[in-house]
């Protein structure tokens, strides 16, 4: 008794007392309810107010991806520490993932020429090409093992051999020339140089690609499958190059424009809203010389082709690379190369595709006429730079899948995109190169933003509707966008309740 006395003495009374101190002061809890609520202030998706319908899915979606992780833990599935390889049979087989896939998307604004259509599709269209020959040597310097490109009869490279021919005479070659078109990542603890594998995967295909009747039916199914997935607007980074085929010889670079003004006509006889835009892509491994006579070329373009020359843009690993600073004076002649074109040249600069605090370039897209920011990475660890990109208002374009196969993330949890839309900086989901990685369309990537970052409907309304508030659409093309967007997503919401009872 004595010892529970002391006890009490000791441990207890001072407890009570504290506890009676926060009743009689509640500071402490009303200074915590402030902090939270600037928080949620600051976020994102600040603005957005859900309907009464939106609030009712929200809930459920919750209920949703609560089961979701308790049946992982439940089946011992590690969902944490997975690659997208590893667990896209898991996603594909959700409730979640089958719900959104019928989730209108809005826009895709980032994904690049190659890497758009299916992989399996394109080895199945290119064999019907008695033209089409594979490279099954060892790499030259010239070619690479599984390189796949179109020739004349007679005209054909040593090491090269009949693609519907050696698939016919060896079956099993076809699951092998996949395996060299797609990038894994098996799990997340193997090593590759994934950058090195990434440019192998285009190289195989970009001799494909510039024959004229295989580029039409390339973007045609490209267009379909995101169509499909509830896509309605594409903003593709366009590598230009002249078509070819076997009659004419090389056709003027705009001709691809020109064909993909068809092929967009073509896609809207069955889906009217779908509408296209390029933004013209050049590398960052060239010189400033280089650079320039680009963005001369993307100009040109953009006064004959204003409704669909966007901007421009550098592509490549940035590590390798030049970095945007080298290319100053190139940016610095925008504004009278403008004056000469009659026309602007927005910038839709990738930087920040880095862990590296090394890696600047988004320092200068801070400072830049620069809309979009592709990937962004990086950019917390500039929180100046962070903080004005978010006062100018400009939109990150995020690709987390993309983002953890060329192993920039392992955890999704852990992707700077949470920092970044938590900070009020603007975001888009994007797929950046899907037939690389396996996969078509945008849902699996917001499958996974949904369910690592613990989003809610709020957040999903807000990326969705930044894809067009954020596109490159001229005003009437983006109001026109919006209004379809809306009568889309009210449908979604609509159905989505009655289907989640």
């Amino acid at each position: 008794m004595k010892k529970n006395l002391t006890y009490i003495l000791l441990f207890g009374f001072p407890l009570l007392w504290a506890q009676n101190k926060l009743t009689e002061h509640p500071a402490y809890e009303q200074n915590r309810i402030a902090l939270e609520n600037e928080n949620k202030a600051l976020a994102f998706d600040a603005d957005i107010k859900l309907s009464d319908a939106e609030n009712i899915l929200d809930k459920k979606l919750f209920a949703l991806r609560k089961e979701l992780i308790s049946e992982t833990e439940k089946q011992k599935i590690p969902l944490y520490n997975r690659s997208f390889n590893e667990l896209k049979p898991m996603i594909e087989g959700s409730r979640l993932f089958k719900l959104i896939q019928t989730m209108p998307k809005g826009g895709l604004l980032h994904t690049h020429s190659g890497g758009v259509t299916d992989m399996k599709w394109v080895i199945s269209a290119a064999r019907k090409y008695k033209e089409c020959y594979v490279f099954d040597q060892q790499d030259t310097q010239e070619f690479i093992y599984g390189q796949l490109a179109f020739f004349e009869n007679g005209k054909v490279p040593k090491g090269f051999t009949n693609l519907d021919k050696k698939l016919t005479a060896n079956p099993q070659f076809e699951k092998e020339l996949l395996d060299l078109l797609l990038l894994k990542r098996d799990n997340l603890c193997s090593y590759n140089d994934y950058w090195i594998e990434f440019e192998k995967r285009f190289t195989r295909i970009n001799l494909l690609l510039p024959y004229r009747p295989f580029f039409k039916e390339y973007y045609l199914k490209g267009f379909r499958d995101l169509a499909k997935d509830k896509v309605q607007h594409v903003e593709i980074r366009y590598v230009f190059d002249e078509l070819y085929d076997f009659q004419h010889g090389k056709y003027p670079v705009k001709t691809s424009v020109t064909d993909l003004q068809d092929i967009v006509k073509e896609m809207r006889k069955t889906d009217p809203n779908f509408s296209v835009k390029l933004i013209y892509s050049s590398f960052k491994f060239l010189d400033p010389e280089g650079v320039e006579k680009q963005l001369e070329m993307a100009f040109q373009l953009k006064k004959e082709f204003p409704d669909m020359i966007s901007g421009f843009d550098l592509v490549a690993d940035e590590a390798a690379g030049n970095s945007i600073y080298t290319f100053r004076k190139s940016w610095e002649k925008l504004n009278a190369l403008s004056k000469k074109y009659g026309t602007d040249m927005p910038l839709f600069l990738h930087a920040g595709e880095s862990n590296s605090v090394y890696n600047t370039n988004v320092l200068d897209l801070a400072l830049l006429n620069n809309q979009r920011i592709g990937h962004g990475l990086n950019l917390i660890y500039f929180p100046k730079a962070m903080e004005a990109i978010r006062k100018q208002n400009k939109l990150v374009e995020i690709s987390p899948i993309s983002n953890q196969v060329l192993g920039y993330v392992s955890d999704f949890r852990n992707h700077p995109a949470r920092v970044l839309l938590n900070n009020g900086v603007q975001g888009s989901i994007n797929s950046d190169d899907p037939s690389v990685y396996g996969y078509e369309g945008l849902s699996y990537d917001f499958w996974v933003a949904f369910v690592y970052w613990e989003l809610d409907v709020k957040a999903l309304k807000k990326l969705v509707f930044n894809s067009i508030a954020y596109s490159s659409l001229n005003e009437s093309e983006k109001a026109k966008a919006i209004s379809n967007l809306t009568v889309q997503w009210d449908d979604f919401i609509q159905k989505a309740n009655l289907q989640l009872r």
